[in-house]
């Protein structure tokens, strides 16, 4: 899949038969049902997203790529050079059976509000 216009069909056939995907905003998803309405639903949440992976590294059946998001949330945040690493888990017929994606948010984040706890300065 080389295309920046991939649609979650093109995304689930990089998937094996019980996958599990990790996300730090919709957290442990398991079974290809779910993580299509993962896919759809991510895509309705970030609109005109592009991701540009940078980097790539690979250890046996482990591939780590590096890179950056640009696009633009529902709500309107934007999100231009937000860093990424997504770690991919392969099985013997080359598809994905283990994807974690990590999000640097302080690319979202312009200021955390008030409201949130300080957890160093509760840890002390």
């Amino acid at each position: 899949m080389d295309s920046a216009d991939a649609g979650t069909d093109d995304v689930m056939e990089l998937y094996g038969d019980d996958p599990v995907v990790h996300s730090s905003r919709a957290g442990v998803v398991r079974g290809r049902a779910d993580i299509r309405q993962f896919y759809e639903d991510n895509s309705e949440f970030f609109t005109g997203g592009e991701h540009h992976m940078t980097n790539f590294h690979q250890d046996g059946n482990t591939v780590i790529c590096e890179g950056y998001l640009d696009g633009e949330t529902t709500v309107g945040r934007e999100a231009n050079g937000v860093p990424l690493c997504d770690v991919m888990e392969f099985n013997e017929d080359d598809k994905i059976v283990a994807f974690r994606a990590y999000l640097d948010y302080r690319g979202y984040v312009d200021e955390v509000p008030e409201d949130v706890p300080n957890v160093r300065a509760e840890a002390e």
